[in-house]
């Protein structure tokens, strides 16, 4: 009830977007209100992708894409995908935090749950050309962008790194010879500032520079620490991008990228949601939290997620830092072009967290420290202009290092809240407060991943309205990794040993001896298009995608097979772009089917503290409709709306964990047929811009949009406590500007209706009962000044 009277305020709120409810479709290419602006007196003008590594009009590409300007996503008080997922409906992501953010696009990409350093990601995100392999990567603040394409469905036949869900491909904007500025400032509630500008200038006439900085400061954060009064979830982000471009001649440039972002934040645990005490038959769940905080005389907080309160009595602090080069060199042979694309990155990743969620000392710290190095190559021709055939042809390679610690140390309650107390007394034994109190297992683990690929595409114009568009992939890739664990702690006395610490310790944390695990593989996938145009302005596609993903290395103390199968996915998708009305509006449709066998899904071993592991669980399905349109009926008027329907269901899975209300009942449980967990069913995005002149030299605008998602269960094993009730999210600005972009002054809100969500949710450790999510931001207001020279 809430979401709908969210989504009524949204279309008072946005005044004319009322006509764009009838537009109740999704986006694969929504326009940009200023670019579009600069069309004639109406219509939508042509958005430019390079989907196909060629520059081409999103409405003659046979792919379902979303394609979004830098005025779309580079909002105020947006930093990441944040702004993205929000305008793609396909697009779902999930985090707790930076490092461990799931990315989905048609419901497959990656379970929600623990990041796992031997997996790769079904959804491929690039920057600027170069595969980013962690999610972590994009956590930078997406400014002074070209473009933002959402590819969905497979694109190993034109992308380096195959990807098996889609791809996400950042392109920044380039130096230019012509000088140019801008800037912006924004001040807001909960003492929010952020600066952003960005400017280019020629050095000389065959080398041109630009650099972008933008600085986020939130120093209020959105949650409050009741154990002494802080506030947490504040933000502290920077990043800087400096370009060079050499163009020596009209036929060759070489564009040199270097980028470093920081990324720090007291977060990120989140309030408690709900605290089970029963399993499915009716009995009380053993040793539950409410038994267990009664043993230390504690209190808990009510539950009541709209206050954001936590109470906690450890420090919080997520450090993360990534930076990288990226060279771009383009030759002009005349009938082809030969691009190569390097890229080297590093990210280091720092957490500090009290994984207990309470003012006790059962964890006095757990977490990974991740270090993460990747060096790729990628080169390729492509044909230039149109001809009878158009191609691409590239070689990729790819060398990856991740080196993770992963820690765990008990304090001096973990012995009481654990094990419970003697016989006979209110505390703990005194073998097991000796095991417990200072335990610290120390595990070590790293992957090397080496891929090499050869990749293809033709398009055959068999005539002017019909073309066949074919493609391959050959990959060969190398996983290979090792663990070990050592158990540290206070020395153990005989007497200690006798009354069982050891045993105890060995059970929480033992020593395990350096093990090794590797695998080998190649594969060759590929796909085929027909595409017809009934009209120059209404064209059919089809397309048959055979995608792969490599197999995994579960690298940890679970005893989960060290090696993970690959995965193999079929992909069906047929679709209609068409724009119609004097090129009034675009109107596009996709259907798609997708199977995936072998299907790599992270899990948990929730015994001690949770460890994230990966399982190939049988098929996964996923099967919908993808509605997107455009409508320009004026000048100053541009309206987009989307909605997409995904039905992901676990096709086959027989021997899932069972989730924590079955616990001493059944250990393994059928989730056949079920949906798949971090999916919504439903999703729609609405919005636009209406523009007047009010004085000469100025117009006043106003611009929203609203995106709703259906409830989903935020659990790799469906469990019945962590099912996200669908919400909705309506952003608004209204503000003044000079037509030309020279100054612009505004006010904005995020959440307008200050809409109380849920990224994530999640049990806590030791199966208490006890869970908890990260609460989505509430409302952000704010006032915006630009300036461009």
């Amino acid at each position: 009830m809430t979401d709908l009277k969210s989504f009524r305020a949204a279309m008072l709120a946005g005044g004319a977007l009322g006509l764009s409810s009838m537009l109740a479709v999704p986006a694969q290419a929504q326009a940009d209100a200023p670019q579009a602006a600069e069309t004639a007196q109406s219509g939508v003008g042509d958005i430019v992708v390079t989907a196909r590594r060629r520059a081409e009009s999103v409405q003659d590409v046979p792919i379902a894409v979303t394609a979004l300007s830098n005025e779309q996503v580079a909002v105020p008080g947006a930093v990441g995908l944040t702004q993205v997922a929000q305008l793609a409906p396909s697009l779902q992501i999930t985090a707790t935090n930076a490092r461990q953010t799931n990315i989905n696009i048609r419901g497959l990409g990656a379970t929600p749950a623990f990041a796992s350093l031997g997996m790769e990601y079904g959804v491929g995100v690039y920057v600027d050309q170069v595969y980013y392999s962690r999610p972590a990567q994009a956590a930078f603040d997406l400014y002074d962008l070209a473009q933002v394409e959402v590819l969905r469905g497979p694109q190993g036949t034109l992308f380096g790194k195959n990807t098996t869900a889609g791809a996400i491909h950042i392109t920044s904007q380039a130096p230019t010879f012509d000088p140019e500025f801008r800037g912006e400032v924004s001040v807001g509630n909960y003492k929010s500032l952020q600066v952003r500008a960005t400017g280019a200038a020629p050095i000389t006439d065959k080398l041109a520079v630009r650099l972008t900085v933008s600085n986020t400061e939130r120093d209020k954060g959105f949650m409050k620490n009741v154990y002494d009064g802080s506030r947490k979830s504040d933000l502290h982000t920077l990043s800087i991008r400096g370009q060079l471009l050499f163009k020596p001649t009209d036929e060759f440039s070489l564009r040199v990228i270097g980028d470093y972002s920081k990324y720090k934040q007291d977060c990120c645990i989140g309030t408690m949601t709900s605290v089970r005490t029963t399993r499915v038959d009716g009995s009380t769940l053993p040793a539950n939290f409410y038994q267990r905080v009664a043993r230390f005389g504690y209190t808990p907080l009510a539950i009541d997620p709209s206050k954001r309160e936590m109470d906690i009595n450890r420090p919080l602090r997520l450090d993360l830092k990534t930076h990288g080069v990226t060279a771009i060199a383009d030759y002009d042979l005349g009938a082809a072009t030969i691009t190569s694309v390097t890229g080297w990155r590093k990210l280091t990743y720092l957490p500090t967290i009290d994984a207990d969620l309470l003012p006790l000392d059962i964890f006095v710290d757990a977490g990974i420290y991740e270090k993460q190095r990747q060096f790729s190559q990628e080169l390729r021709i492509a044909s230039n202009g149109k001809n009878t055939v158009d191609y691409v042809v590239g070689l990729y390679y790819f060398n990856q290092r991740i080196d993770d610690k992963i820690f765990t140390k008990y304090g001096e309650d973990a012995a009481l809240w654990i094990l419970g107390p003697a016989p006979s007394s209110a505390q703990a034994s005194v073998g097991g407060q000796a095991a417990l109190n200072g335990l610290f297992v120390d595990g070590t683990a790293r992957a090397d991943t080496k891929s090499y690929a050869a990749f293809g595409q033709v398009i055959w114009h068999v005539n002017d309205r019909f073309d066949v568009t074919a493609g391959l992939r050959y990959t060969k890739e190398k996983k290979t990794g090792f663990f070990e664990q050592v158990q540290r702690g206070p020395t153990l006395t005989p007497a200690e040993i006798l009354l069982g610490a050891q045993a105890i310790r060995n059970s929480f944390g033992a020593n395990i001896p350096r093990y090794d695990a590797r695998t080998k593989e190649d594969n060759l996938s590929g796909a085929i298009t027909l595409s017809y145009k009934i009209t120059p302005d209404v064209m059919i596609y089809g397309t048959y995608a055979k995608g792969y993903k490599s197999g995994g290395l579960n690298l940890n103390a679970t005893p989960a097979p060290k090696v993970i199968a690959p995965e193999k996915v079929d992909n069906f998708e047929a679709g209609i772009k068409s724009t119609l009305f004097d090129r009034m509006l675009t109107l596009n449709l996709a259907a798609f089917h997708t199977k995936i066998r072998n299907y790599q899904s992270q899990q948990v071993d929730t015994t001690v503290a949770p460890t994230a592991y990966i399982a190939n669980v049988g098929t996964v399905r996923t099967q919908g409709l993808e509605f997107d349109a455009n409508l320009r009926p004026v000048r100053n008027l541009s309206l987009f709306a989307s909605a997409s329907y995904v039905d992901a269901i676990y096709k086959s899975f027989r021997n899932a964990q069972c989730p924590l209300e079955y616990q001493g009942l059944q250990a393994v449980c059928d989730l056949s047929g079920r949906g798949l967990p971090g999916v919504s069913k439903y999703s729609v995005s609405l919005g636009g811009e209406y523009a007047a002149d009010v004085a000469s030299g100025a117009e006043a605008y106003i611009n929203a949009n609203y995106s709703y998602r259906s409830k989903f269960n935020a659990a790799y094993n469906l469990a019945e406590d962590a099912v996200i009730k669908g919400y909705g999210l309506t952003n608004l600005r209204i503000g003044l500007r000079h037509p030309d972009g020279r100054w612009d002054v505004s006010v904005y809100a995020r959440n307008l209706f200050n809409t109380k969500y849920f990224n994530n949710i999640g049990p806590a450790a030791f199966n208490t009962g006890q869970y908890s999510g990260g609460p989505g931001d509430p409302r952000t207001v704010g006032v915006t000044l630009r300036s461009s020279l």
